[in-house]
């Protein structure tokens, strides 16, 4: 590794964080959502050590003016696949938390708003704030703990920083912004999600995911390691899907149809014309 380039150096420390390569050794299991077809998987590869893609199906440039490359994709937020991706991530785990025997499930819920409490600057105080997911009796019993979901894209310049670091920085981003609102308004706890694109995960994730494994474990009576593997490949899988579908995705506008259906004509019966 030594003499690789530093990008193909961290992609393949990327590649080798824990969970990140989960999906190569997973059956391919349609009911799991484990199951990729062969343009899928070449384009798994060619994430996997950030590789130049096939112009197959999709073209050189975006629709945004770039080029439309793996790292691109990632980012360019044309066509909703940025938000896919952190979605299906908040509503997988919001899933897993039911699993789990967890109460009060909620995505997105709305916080308290924050009236005489004096917050630190940073902290965000907006009525109406909402956070991706919150649950009961997840670390304590009755208890509320809210989560935030964050995906990024670990090769953008933003992020090169080293790997350790970079989920820490956005963790600390996360915690700055509604810990202290939800410690001292909602009294509840609070642990920021942060993954990459390229399948690993924070600190704060990895904690939150193996303490859930131990609560599915214990309620459906299943060993730990079977269960903790398997949080793992579907959150893996969920990351992969999402970003492959961003490789390939309609990024352009749709084709213009009739605006205003005052135009449509919407007798349908037969014309009768009079001579």
């Amino acid at each position: 590794m030594s003499d690789c380039h530093d990008n193909q150096k961290r992609q393949l420390e990327l590649a080798s964080e824990k969970g990140a390569s989960s999906w190569l050794t997973s059956l391919p299991l349609k009911e799991y959502g484990f199951l990729l077809n062969k343009q899928e998987f070449h384009d798994a590869i060619a994430l996997r050590y950030n590789l130049a893609l096939t112009d197959l199906n999709r073209p050189k440039q975006c629709e945004c003016g770039e080029i439309n490359n793996i790292n691109h994709c990632m980012t360019c937020k044309l066509g909703g696949y940025v938000a896919l991706r952190h979605d299906t991530m908040k509503e997988t785990t919001a899933n897993l938390l039911k699993e789990g025997g967890c109460r009060d499930v909620q995505i997105e819920p709305m916080l308290l708003n924050v009236t005489t409490e004096n917050l630190p600057s940073g902290t965000n105080i907006t009525d109406g704030a909402r956070l991706d997911v919150s649950a009961r009796s997840f670390w304590t019993p009755l208890d509320r703990a809210f989560t935030d979901v964050r995906v990024l894209n670990p090769q953008a310049k933003s992020n090169c920083i080293p790997i350790k670091q970079m989920y820490k920085s956005h963790e600390n981003q996360k915690k700055n912004m509604y810990m202290h609102r939800i410690l001292n308004v909602e009294k509840a706890t609070f642990t920021p999600l942060v993954f990459s694109t390229t399948g690993g995960m924070g600190e704060e994730a990895t904690k939150f995911y193996k303490h859930l494994a131990g609560k599915i474990s214990i309620k459906t009576k299943q060993e730990y390691p079977y269960v903790i593997s398997y949080i793992r490949r579907k959150l893996r899988f969920v990351l992969l899907r999402t970003c492959i579908i961003s490789l390939r995705g309609h990024r352009g506008r749709r084709n213009k149809m009739v605006d205003d259906s005052s135009e449509l004509d919407l007798n349908y019966g037969p014309i009768v014309e009079h001579y």
